[in-house]
């Protein structure tokens, strides 16, 4: 990208994030690691190449870093550095502009779980501390835990989740909308383990 040549702090962050796709990239990246083909599947609409020359470009700012997990699945994955971490309240900032001045939605507009479930992670109390959950909508699996600080949510499975929930991603964005309530969604939820903390966590994703 070509540098705006501004001493401004904005016109030089922008230097760095403000080609396309780059802000989405590290929301992508906010509930943790991910595989390349997680990051295009995340982000619809973005060309491979595209997709490439955004994380060099992140790489060499050292606001993403590129690490192979290790064994018994060594994959390579892209995470936020803690450059790219000191981004979240960038990214939460445009979220709340977005809900109030961003353009209308649309009916074909792309919609996935993570990105109803990245902006909970600030309601403190919302779920005992300690508590582990695993959640499940369509393809995208998550974890979630109670915190004194407020949810944990990241992407993959739990360890010893207290209970499993399954939703459709409808019934996900209805709850999370406040357009259905949890006894509603729970009707249509496939749970496994404890009912009494399924139920809080379903709890947890309505609006407060």
């Amino acid at each position: 990208m070509k540098s705006y040549g501004q001493r401004c702090p904005v016109s030089r962050a922008l230097d760095v994030v403000g080609d396309r796709w780059a802000l989405l990239v590290l929301r992508e990246l906010e509930l943790g690691p991910k595989r390349y083909t997680d990051l295009l599947d995340g982000l619809p609409g973005v060309g491979t190449n595209v997709l490439s020359a955004r994380l060099r470009d992140l790489e060499s700012a050292g606001i993403v870093t590129k690490r192979t997990l290790p064994p018994p699945t060594p994959v390579t994955v892209y995470e936020a550095t803690e450059a790219g971490r000191a981004l979240r309240p960038v990214l939460q900032a445009l979220r709340d502009w977005g809900e109030e001045y961003g353009r209308p939605i649309a009916h074909n507009d792309a919609i996935r779980a993570s990105w109803m479930l990245t902006p909970l992670a600030r309601r403190k109390g919302a779920l005992p501390s300690g508590r582990v959950y695993e959640l499940r909508v369509g393809d995208e699996v998550f974890e979630v835990r109670g915190a004194r600080d407020g949810l944990s949510i990241a992407g993959g499975q739990a360890d010893h989740p207290d209970a499993v929930v399954e939703l459709g991603l409808g019934d996900l964005h209805a709850l999370t909308s406040g357009s259905a309530t949890p006894r509603d969604v729970r009707r249509r939820a496939d749970i496994d383990g404890d009912d009494e903390a399924a139920d809080q966590l379903l709890r947890a994703l309505a609006p407060v």
